[in-house]
């Protein structure tokens, strides 16, 4: 067999993977008003959803689920701020449009306001 053979395998392979992880990724979006914003991640079989951000050094907040499967948290208005969710003490990140690198190496989402 000629190498490009498998050189086109390994491409498919490689975009079906991402293709696939890209549709199993947890539904994300965000409402602003002038004093809060609303973040909303669909996450399906979990029981606890925390979100913590640098709004107040991480401090951990209780999402509530406001219909199958969607869990939310309000927080402050802030023009911009780091954030993750710890999804059944598990630490993950929606597919946010936005990341940024931690002190730690680790990505958090980055919220930003568009003015």
């Amino acid at each position: 067999m000629k190498p490009c053979f498998f050189r086109k395998a390994a491409c498919t392979l490689l975009v079906s993977i991402t293709l696939l992880s890209a549709a199993c990724s947890p539904k994300h979006y965000t409402e602003a008003d002038e004093n809060s914003v609303s973040l909303y991640c669909e996450y399906s079989d979990a029981n606890e959803v925390i979100f913590a951000s640098s709004i107040d050094q991480y401090q951990y907040h209780p999402a509530k689920i406001v219909k199958d499967n969607l869990w939310e948290v309000t927080v402050p208005m802030e023009n911009e701020f780091n954030y993750f969710y710890i999804v059944d003490g598990v630490v993950t990140l929606p597919d946010c449009k936005l990341t940024v690198l931690d002190d730690f190496g680790s990505k958090n989402c980055l919220y930003a306001y568009d003015m």
